[in-house]
């Protein structure tokens, strides 16, 4: 799809002396997949925040579906933006059944407070079964697995069929299967016949979709690398963002990140 969903030149941010971002330059085609990759506190949530309009830039511009951050109604811009954040302090109230949590997408907030109508009922029903939640649309959200929970968490992201949807570390904190379920539906709106610009923040190589188009490598706010899968992630690359050495492996398409055990003596020098 011709065109830029996101595009940050010379971005940097600084709080109390500390810089968080540097100079940071960034374009992101629309219906992209995209991956900004790093370790803790290498800068991600930061860019996207900037890019949310939650976090203000100190120097640089940043454009978001054609519209300048500063000059612009962010919160009007925010409308065509989902971002699923599992991290967020404050959650969907959970006595809330499965389709009502997914259908609070639809007014921005955590509760039901609003009545529904009928199609928006009906568009997300078929999200929620698009996501394997057709036979817990009854259950009270609360009463889910955690896995279940994202991904509701992601049908109630596209009830609004956002431009831009933002994954910030979805899979944290869950099995192998919820996982790999959650990377699967994720996978499959990349494939849509009309598909959002997906954004997918991580630390983790072996989430990232083999349908990925573009990887941001960031280390101390800072980007290390930018481009394909292959010319990022690589073990020399990973092992300078990481802070320790890594081997990477390349199996069906999707990569894999290993640490041998020799590495752990220096890591406790």
């Amino acid at each position: 799809m011709p065109g830029v969903a996101i595009d940050v030149r010379d971005v940097t941010v600084v709080r109390q002396g500390t810089t968080i971002l540097d100079g940071i330059h960034w374009s992101v085609p629309k219906g992209g997949c995209v991956a900004v990759l790093g370790a803790n506190g290498s800068g991600k949530t930061t860019l996207m925040r900037v890019v949310t309009g939650y976090e203000w830039v100190t120097r640089g511009t940043v454009d978001v579906l054609g519209r300048r951050l500063g000059r612009t109604d962010v919160r009007e811009l925010r409308t065509h933006m989902s971002i699923v954040n599992p991290a967020e302090r404050f959650g969907v109230d959970g006595a809330l059944t499965t389709l009502d949590a997914a259908l609070t997408g639809y007014f921005g907030s955590l509760s039901l407070y609003d009545q529904p109508t009928n199609t928006q009922r009906d568009h997300a029903e078929h999200l929620l079964k698009t996501v394997g939640l057709g036979h817990r649309l009854t259950h009270r959200y609360h009463l889910l697995s955690t896995g279940e929970q994202r991904r509701c968490l992601l049908a109630r992201a596209m009830v609004r069929i956002p431009e831009i949807l933002i994954l910030d570390e979805p899979t944290a904190g869950l099995d192998v299967y919820a996982r790999e379920h959650l990377l699967a539906t994720i996978d499959q709106l990349h494939r849509s016949e009309h598909p959002p610009t997906i954004i997918m923040v991580t630390h983790h190589v072996e989430e990232i979709s083999p349908t990925t188009q573009q990887v941001v490598l960031l280390r101390g706010g800072r980007v290390m690398a930018m481009g394909k899968l292959a010319e990022v992630v690589t073990p020399e690359l990973l092992s300078q963002a990481m802070g320790c050495k890594v081997f990477v492996q390349k199996r069906s398409g999707r990569y894999w990140l290993e640490v041998l055990p020799e590495a752990w003596v220096e890591l406790l020098k």
